[in-house]
């Protein structure tokens, strides 16, 4: 099992980038270079919402109302493919275990 790394552009009306990397024990790091801004969480503290334009990912941190960020439908749902096949190669591993 190997991190999982991808690149999205965010809808934030500049060009922002979000660089992300799914790791093998069901965590998620996000690193926004250009906001100088960066959130890791486990993917259960992931989720999506729909909105007219896109889908926002929410990360909750709490009483926070957490980080979001907004993504295409294409590359949100191509992030979520990612989270799903991590997660089932993670319970894979720990039911041979």
């Amino acid at each position: 099992m190997l991190d999982r790394k991808c690149c999205y552009t965010l809808k934030s009306g500049t060009d922002v980038s979000a660089n992300i990397t799914v790791h093998p024990c069901c965590t998620i790091e996000i690193e926004i270079p250009e906001l100088h801004q960066s959130v890791c969480r486990e993917v259960e503290q992931l989720h999506f919402k729909i909105t007219n334009d896109g889908m926002l990912l929410m990360c909750d941190e709490g009483n926070d109302s957490g980080t979001r960020l907004h993504f295409s439908r294409k590359d949100a749902l191509a992030l979520c493919q990612i989270i799903d096949e991590v997660i089932e190669e993670h319970e894979e591993l720990m039911s041979a275990l």
